[in-house]
C-alpha cells in the first residue's frame, strides 16, 4: 500500500495527502477517560445471530455489504455498553444495530444517497410508521421493503420485551434521529459546513443517541420512572454521554471520511465532522483542530463524571443501571471505534486502508464550560 499519512503532525495540505494516499493513518491525541472497560463474553455469538437474522430478510448476504456488516462488530459495540446483560435479551439491541448501520450507509451518509433528502424523508417516514404500528400494512414491492420488514420484527419484539413507555421512548428516539439526519441533508445541499454552536447540540441526534439507548432500557427490563428520566440532571447526563460518544465517532471516523471524500464525485463544501467544523470556524490547522476536539471531549467527559456522581446516590435502581450504561458507552465506544472494520475498511473493499491510533491520559481537563452556548446548560446548577 502507499505511504500517504494523515496525522496532525503531517506536512502538506489535507487535499494533497488525500490525492496521493492509498492508505491513511490518523493519530488521536490522548483522551481523558477514567472509566472501566469490559466486553460481553458472547459478543461473537451476538454478531453471528444478528448476521443470520438480517440475512433472513435478504440483507447483507454477500459482497461489500456483508463485509461491512461483519466489520461493524455490533456485538462488540453493544457488548461494551451492556457487558453483563443476558445475551438473549441483548440480541434485540445488536440486531437493531446491524440493521441501522446498513440503513445509515445506504440511505444517509455516502455516495449519491447523501444528497437525496427526498428519498431519505420518504424512507424514514415509512420506517417510523413501522416502528409506531408494526401491524400497519405497507405498500408491496418497494426497494426498501426488506428494511421495513426487519424493522417490523424489531418493533414486535420490542413490544413483547418492553413496556408501553419504553416503546414510546424507542419511537421518539428514532424520530429525533431522523430529524437530525434531515438537518445534515440540509447542510450538504447548501454546501455549507455548520457552525459549532449548531453542530454541538445536534450531533447527539445525528448520531442516533436516544434511539440507540432506547434499546438499553428495554434490555434491562425495568422502566426508568418518567420523573427521573425527564429531570434536568438526567437529561444533561444523557446529552453529555451521547455527544461525547458522537464527537469521539468524529475522531475515529475522520480517516474514513477523508478516504471516501478523495474518491467521491459527490462532495461539496460541506463537512460534517467536529474536526472540520473547528477548522472552518476557528481557522485552525488540522493539528490544532484535532487537539481542540480532543480537549473538548475531555472536558465533556469530566463534566459527565462529576454530574453522574452527584445524581447516582439518590437514583432508583433502573436509573443507576442506566447511568452505568452511559458510562460504559463513553469508554466502550472509544475502544470499539478505534478497531472496528467500519472505519478501517472504509468501503468494504479495502481492509486496513485506514489506521487510527489513540491513547488515554490521567490528566484531568479544566472543569468549566467550553464556551459553546447551545450546550452551556450542562454546567448549570442542576
Amino acid at each position: 500500500m502507499g505511504g500517504g499519512v494523515l496525522t496532525p503532525a503531517a506536512g502538506g495540505t489535507l487535499e494533497a495527502e488525500e490525492r496521493a494516499a492509498d492508505d491513511i493513518r490518523v493519530e488521536i491525541p490522548p483522551r481523558y477517560c477514567p472509566l472501566p472497560s469490559a466486553v460481553h463474553p458472547d459478543a461473537d455469538g451476538l454478531n453471528a445471530r444478528a448476521a443470520a437474522w438480517v440475512n433472513g430478510y435478504g440483507l447483507c448476504r454477500d459482497g461489500v455489504q456483508r463485509a461491512r456488516m461483519t466489520g461493524n462488530d455490533c456485538g462488540g459495540f453493544y457488548g461494551r455498553i451492556m457487558p453483563g446483560a443476558p445475551a438473549g435479551r441483548l440480541q434485540i439491541a445488536v440486531d437493531w444495530c446491524v440493521l441501522m448501520f446498513a440503513f445509515d450507509d445506504l440511505h444517509c451518509d455516502e455516495g449519491p444517497a447523501s444528497m437525496r433528502a427526498d428519498d431519505f424523508a420518504d424512507f424514514a417516514t415509512r420506517l417510523l410508521r413501522v416502528l409506531e404500528a408494526p401491524g400497519a400494512r405497507r405498500a408491496p414491492g418497494t426497494t426498501v421493503e426488506p428494511f421495513l420488514a426487519a424493522a417490523g420484527d424489531l418493533a414486535v419484539r420490542c413490544r413483547a420485551q418492553g413496556t408501553p413507555v419504553q416503546v414510546r421512548r424507542m419511537v421518539e428516539g428514532h424520530r429525533g434521529w431522523f430529524r437530525g439526519v434531515l438537518w445534515e441533508f440540509g447542510c450538504r445541499l447548501r454546501g455549507r459546513t455548520p457552525r459549532l454552536d449548531d453542530y454541538a447540540h445536534l450531533r447527539q441526534h445525528t448520531a442516533a443517541g436516544s434511539a440507540t439507548f432506547s434499546w438499553a432500557e428495554v434490555v434491562d427490563g425495568e422502566e426508568i420512572p418518567e420523573r427521573e428520566m425527564a429531570s434536568p440532571a438526567v437529561r444533561a447526563l444523557r446529552e453529555l454521554a451521547f455527544t461525547t460518544a458522537a464527537f469521539d465517532d468524529d475522531l475515529f471516523s475522520y480517516g474514513k471520511e477523508r478516504w471516501l471524500a478523495a474518491r467521491s464525485e459527490h462532495g461539496n463544501g460541506c463537512r460534517l465532522n467536529l474536526v472540520d467544523v473547528l477548522i472552518e470556524e476557528r481557522s485552525l490547522s488540522l493539528a490544532e483542530a484535532m487537539e481542540e476536539a480532543v480537549a473538548l471531549n475531555n472536558r465533556l467527559t469530566a463534566r459527565f463524571l462529576r454530574l453522574r456522581d452527584q445524581v447516582s446516590p439518590g437514583a432508583s435502581e433502573p436509573l443507576r443501571r442506566h447511568l452505568e450504561h452511559l458510562s460504559a458507552l463513553i469508554r466502550g465506544n472509544l475502544e470499539w471505534g478505534l478497531h472496528a472494520g467500519r472505519y478501517t475498511n472504509p468501503d468494504g473493499r479495502h481492509p486496513g486502508a485506514v489506521v487510527t491510533t489513540g491513547s488515554f491520559t490521567e490528566t484531568a481537563p479544566p472543569a468549566g464550560p467550553p464556551g459553546i452556548g447551545s450546550v452551556s446548560w450542562w454546567w448549570d446548577r442542576l
